[in-house]
């Protein structure tokens, strides 16, 4: 398996731990996809999908830019902004997570294929509840 890919699911699994850490009741666990259907998690007790990426800071090009394409699934197109309901940028620099709903990616009706990340409004963990 590719590094990134790898640092990808390890990004995931973080945001699982915490998300299980911060929980108070079992309604609220997360269920996985079996195929790769656009979102990573979704929330037991109400549905939010969530779409977990990974951002560490860029020396060639915007620090805080993070890609949003697709990069494995290139036949199944760009995301639309229908695959998920919030974006968790795992941060690497400050470790933390920014959750964002997917309304703050999509600009003029369609989603935006890159997002600078300190210029999305973090909604915290709370949010998916």
């Amino acid at each position: 398996m590719i590094q990134h890919r790898l640092k990808g699911i390890a990004s995931e699994m973080l945001f699982a731990a915490l998300w299980y850490e911060n929980i108070r009741d079992e309604k609220d666990s997360l269920i996985s996809p079996t195929l790769d259907t656009g979102w990573d998690f979704m929330v037991a007790s109400n549905g939010n999908r969530i779409q977990v990426k990974r951002h560490t800071k860029s020396k060639k090009f915007n620090p805080y830019n993070l890609d949003l394409r697709r990069k494995r699934n290139k036949g199944t197109g760009n995301y639309t902004g229908e695959e998920f309901d919030y974006l968790a940028v795992h941060d690497t620099e400050s470790n933390d997570f920014i959750i964002t709903h997917v309304s703050n990616l999509i600009k003029d009706g369609k989603m935006k294929q890159s997002v600078g990340i300190k210029s999305l409004p973090n909604q915290g963990f709370e949010s998916l509840l």
